[in-house]
């Protein structure tokens, strides 16, 4: 289990390396600061959404969509949490690795 998120810690660094290379044309530390938030944030906000989904928040508002669109009946509706099983615990744990190693590049940027 560990060895998965080492991997996907590796490969969201390999993808800010890349961007930093797209975008700015260099590998430089402002360029990895910005570019590393920018990954970090997103895979939180993925993680995020996905917490939401699982806990059921938006479960009443599909069901009423269903209801009022679909012609299934009610044994065949299932909750959107249940049709969408996102898994949230990677990409928190990998954008959270991220922020944190921007954040020391930021301390040594600025250090």
């Amino acid at each position: 289990m560990v060895k998965k998120y080492v991997i996907w810690v590796i490969v969201s660094q390999i993808v800010v390396f890349l961007f930093s290379l797209i975008f700015y044309h260099s590998i430089h530390l402002l360029a990895y600061i910005n570019v590393s938030f920018v990954v970090g944030a997103l895979l939180i906000l993925i993680a995020l959404t996905g917490y939401i989904i699982n806990k059921g928040f938006f479960d009443i508002v599909f069901a009423s969509f269903q209801q009022m669109f679909s012609k299934m009946n009610d044994e065949e509706r299932r909750p959107l949490s249940k049709l969408i099983p996102l898994r949230y615990h990677l990409p928190f744990t990998v954008g959270l690795v991220t922020i944190v190693l921007m954040i020391i590049a930021l301390f040594v940027y600025y250090g």
